[in-house]
């Protein structure tokens, strides 16, 4: 669905998500563990990247 695709959180909905900290989702966006884009001074995770985050570490 087209709309699942386009959806992105913010890193304080992850961090939210994942029950941590913005600085912990910060620190996974630098360390290239977690998929993100920068738009403006913010990062955005889109959706897609996130589930497979989850799928990869096996947390969900």
């Amino acid at each position: 669905m087209m709309e699942d695709r386009l959806k992105v959180y913010s890193v304080k909905e992850v961090a939210q998500i994942l029950q941590t900290s913005r600085q912990q989702i910060r620190r996974m966006i630098q360390n290239e563990e977690l998929a993100a884009v920068r738009v403006g001074r913010e990062w955005r995770i889109p959706a897609e990247r996130l589930e497979e985050f989850l799928e990869d570490t096996g947390i969900f």
